[in-house]
């Protein structure tokens, strides 16, 4: 079986982003995808942990080695979206955040948010697209 599936779920703390590349770390190994996958989800996770209003997120990769395929998910407790202005700017070099959807966008071909009761799922899609 060339899939490999973590379904985790992380204390909402500034730590999560650390265990987020742990884990994908342990699911993909090494490698460009893994260096792409680790910086985007890096950011999906930053991104949960400031606008969350729950104490807990909730992770899952998908890694099918056989296609190079990567797919990961981040759920929060907060189901508002940011306004679509702010879901994709690059930000100034001078400020300290907003960047993190634009690299999300920038290193995946896919990616996006889905709003389900009291939270949204952030996913992104790197690599190969599966067969």
């Amino acid at each position: 079986m060339s899939a490999h599936l973590i379904d985790i779920t992380l204390p909402a703390t500034p730590a999560a982003a650390s265990a987020a590349r742990r884990a994908l770390g342990e699911c993909v190994g090494a490698g460009e995808l893994a260096d792409d996958g680790r910086l985007a989800l890096s950011e999906a996770v930053a991104n949960a942990v400031e606008h969350t209003v729950s104490d807990r997120i909730r992770l899952v990769i998908n890694h099918d080695a056989e296609t190079g395929s990567l797919m990961c998910a981040v759920r929060d407790g907060h189901a508002e979206l940011a306004p679509a202005a702010d879901r994709t700017r690059t930000g100034c070099a001078d400020q300290e955040g907003g960047r993190g959807l634009g690299i999300i966008a920038a290193l995946s071909r896919s990616w996006g948010f889905s709003t389900f009761g009291h939270g949204k799922w952030l996913w992104f899609c790197l690599g190969a697209a599966p067969a």
